[in-house]
């Protein structure tokens, strides 16, 4: 198996306070990438190959790792993998360039798409796989937002608060779905969720989709009795974050949420809880 339960709480000092660290990033072992949502990918291609899926496609982004997991699952599972590269006419992060290299070592078949937007090249993509690979190929959504993903993430959390109970628990959202698996495996006592967006869309959609993923209701009757906040800082999706960090984190995505706590650690409660979804050790 290469995914890893139990990943380890490391403790960092942050202006006198100790910062719990779930790191999440090492929930894959090498060569796979350091990246959570991992979990529920493994779970997904798991159950697509039991229903005899043997070909899977992917349309990459600049700044995801989702292509690399992809990638190398797809091998570590036997079946084969069919990554769409945007070529971009200029400038583009520097992360795109490692991550290929890492594609590249799972031997999956790579095939160039004009950069664009995503929605639409998801869509010109799927006929490409179809017509190549056949119809029984499967195209995978941009950003693996799968059920699989937010259930894994529920288990973790549950068995991550059995080692150490956070008045806060600080997380980086961008898809959202890594944060609706905490937020499903979380009850009334485990504190305050707060999330902070990698980078910015509309808010209550947001908001709203992550309850939606958890299962669970903000309000009504069912309400789930937790607190859960959502902070926008106002980031764009390619601009990357440059703060220090004592533990590897990712500069587009968790580091910005690492400034966010930093910067506001005195209005913090006891026991904090930052929750390390991926990082770029060994890229850049």
């Amino acid at each position: 198996m290469i995914i890893k339960n139990n990943t380890p709480i490391e403790i960092y000092q942050v202006k006198g306070r100790a910062i719990h660290v779930k790191r999440e990033d090492l929930c894959v072992l090498p060569p796979g990438p350091p990246f959570s949502k991992c979990r529920g990918l493994f779970a997904k291609l798991s159950t697509l190959k039991a229903t005899g899926t043997k070909v899977i496609g992917y349309v990459e982004t600049p700044i995801s790792m989702a292509g690399w997991g992809v990638a190398c699952l797809a091998k570590q599972l036997d079946m084969k993998a069919v990554i769409f590269e945007p070529q971009y006419a200029g400038e583009h992060p520097a992360t795109f360039d490692a991550h290929k290299k890492m594609w590249n070592q799972f031997e999956p078949d790579i095939l160039p798409v004009k950069a664009g937007r995503t929605c639409v090249n998801v869509y010109i993509c799927t006929k490409v796989l179809h017509a190549k690979y056949g119809s029984d190929a499967v195209m995978l959504p941009t950003g693996i937002p799968f059920e699989e993903t937010v259930n894994e993430t529920a288990k973790e959390w549950q068995r991550t608060v059995r080692r150490f109970q956070p008045d806060a628990t600080v997380i980086c959202v961008g898809s959202g779905t890594i944060c609706a698996g905490v937020l499903k495996g979380m009850t009334k006592d485990n504190g305050k969720l707060i999330g902070i967006m990698a980078y910015s869309k509309n808010k209550k959609k947001k908001i709203k989709t992550i309850w939606r993923k958890a299962g669970k209701y903000q309000t009504g009757f069912f309400a789930a009795g937790i607190d859960f906040v959502l902070i926008d800082p106002k980031w764009e999706y390619t601009e990357q974050c440059e703060s220090p960090c004592p533990f590897p984190c990712h500069s587009y995505y968790d580091l910005k949420a690492w400034q966010w706590l930093v910067e506001n650690i005195d209005s913090m409660p006891n026991n904090i809880l930052f929750w390390n979804i991926g990082s770029e050790h060994g890229l850049l």
